[in-house]
């Protein structure tokens, strides 16, 4: 082969070799550029990774060291526990589950004039009473729940929780109502409310011991602007009539939850109690002879039994009628002795309606209660026997100002119309002012009148620490003010 066409021959192969190799070339981009950028994202992902386990590292550091400083800074778990609880708290803390107490301590300056010249006194229990109480509330099962309170009247002017013994044993009001005075009988501590029993969210609450009823929170709460406390308040006034049973022993109450439905806002209030004065003593009938006289014989088995029914209302949050609360009450409660004019012992009974609506500017209350003594038997009846027939209204109203401040006023009205009675009805007025302090703490001032017709001698304050206010004579007029603190813990 020539020279010339060896080298011809060359430079084909060479450049088919080249051809081939330049198009390997343009053919290995695609592939090996894809497995470069995997490796890249691989590498990118594990240093994002690493720098994210750093930080996490730094942070803990930094947690650790500012949780090490303030250990090093802290002050003792006891002291930690003084200054985060109040007093209260502190105290409740330490009672077993279920268990809660509260307290409302009031003290005040009085000066009255019940006919015997003007007195000063340091009294207690005036804008509402000081008392004690434990309550217990400890669910058992499913929506069912174990209830109890125990709550003593105070005098805090003269530190007694008791009475004196002079009507006989302990806890056991012998003829009388079992409502008795305010810190009950003898050594009767929890003489405002001791009772126990279960409840439930939707069968309501069974309780049985000494308690509240529904009349009476209808005549104290639901109907009336005043404290029960202050001087013209119609809640210690109008139950005289018909014998209002207002707190009772031996007693069983059923409230109902609110209704729903058609019947949303309603609720009862049902009250049976068995009397606490046949406990000791020989039910024996009396004859017309001594049954003047109060004694041993006295009694029956159904002295001081009772009943009260109380149907209430309040107006639901989004109803028109939200503002609206109302009462309907009846009761019959035997009387707990024998009297002259009547053989037989006689029962007394009544009912009342009581109503408040919140205008928001000013909130008014008003009551109306009707009551009379049936004489079982025959003889005279119930002629000259007082509140034997016998109704009252009252109309109360508060008008708050200035956010803490409020005005208070009521007037009550008794009227005695028993046969072979006259002159003795009643009238009553009361004023009042009331700031809150703090939260919990309210100053008041009250002045209040009792106007008494020619044979009557009603209080001024009819029960309860009055205050230096005393049983005034026949047709005599008490009148009192006073300046106190309540306050509720």
């Amino acid at each position: 082969m020539s020279e010339n066409r060896m080298k011809a021959t060359r430079i084909a192969i060479t450049a088919l070799l080249g051809f081939g190799a330049l198009s390997a070339v343009s053919a290995m981009p695609a592939h090996a550029e894809t497995e470069l950028q995997a490796l890249k994202r691989q590498v990118a992902e594990q240093q994002a990774l690493i720098n994210k386990l750093l930080a996490a590292q730094a942070n803990q550091k930094a947690a650790i060291e500012r949780i090490e400083t303030r250990a090093a800074q802290a002050p003792t778990p006891s002291l930690i526990e003084a200054t985060a609880k109040t007093p209260t708290q502190a105290a409740k803390s330490i009672l077993p589950q279920g268990l809660s107490w509260y307290a409302t301590l009031d003290v005040n300056v009085a000066n009255t004039n019940s006919g015997y010249g003007r007195k000063f006194s340091v009294g207690s229990n005036g804008m509402t009473s000081s008392s004690l109480g434990l309550k217990a509330d400890k669910e058992v099962t499913n929506g069912l729940h174990a209830i109890g309170e125990l709550e003593m009247g105070v005098d805090i002017s003269t530190g007694v929780v008791g009475s004196d013994n002079s009507a006989g044993a302990a806890g056991v009001n012998n003829y009388a109502m079992s409502s008795s005075t305010l810190n009950g009988k003898g050594s009767q501590i929890f003489s405002r409310q001791a009772y126990a029993g279960m409840g439930s969210d939707t069968f309501g609450k069974l309780t049985l011991g000494r308690q509240y009823t529904g009349s009476y929170i209808a005549a104290a709460i639901e109907s009336n602007a005043f404290g029960p406390g202050f001087y013209g308040t119609s809640a210690l006034l109008l139950p005289l009539i018909g014998g209002m049973p207002t707190r009772v022993n031996n007693s069983i109450v059923y409230k109902t939850p609110d209704f729903e439905g058609f019947l949303k806002g309603f609720s009862v209030w049902a009250t049976y109690f068995a009397g606490s004065e046949n406990n000791t003593n020989a039910p024996t009938t009396p004859t017309l002879a001594n049954s003047n006289t109060v004694g041993s014989h006295d009694v029956t088995d159904s002295s001081g039994e009772g009943y009260d029914l109380t149907l209430f209302y309040r107006g639901p949050v989004e109803s028109p009628l939200k503002g609206l609360s109302a009462a309907v009450s009846a009761w019959t409660v035997t009387n707990p002795y024998y009297i002259a004019q009547i053989v037989g012992q006689g029962q007394h009974q009544g009912w009342q309606a009581a109503v408040n609506y919140d205008f928001d500017v000013v909130k008014l209350y008003g009551t109306y209660v009707s009551g009379w003594y049936n004489g079982s038997g025959k003889g005279t009846g119930t002629t000259g026997v007082a509140l034997a027939d016998a109704d009252g209204w009252s109309l109360s109203a508060k008008v708050p100002f200035l956010r803490d401040h409020a005005i208070i006023a009521s007037y009550a009205k008794l009227n005695d119309k028993s046969t072979g009675v006259t002159d003795a009805d009643g009238q009553l007025i009361g004023i009042g002012y009331t700031y809150k302090l703090f939260k919990a703490s309210t100053l008041y001032i009250n002045w209040g009148k009792q106007f008494n017709g020619k044979h009557a001698s009603y209080l001024l304050n009819e029960g309860g620490d009055l205050s230096g206010s005393v049983n005034p004579e026949n047709g005599y007029n008490p009148d009192g003010i006073m300046i106190g603190v309540n306050t509720k813990f």
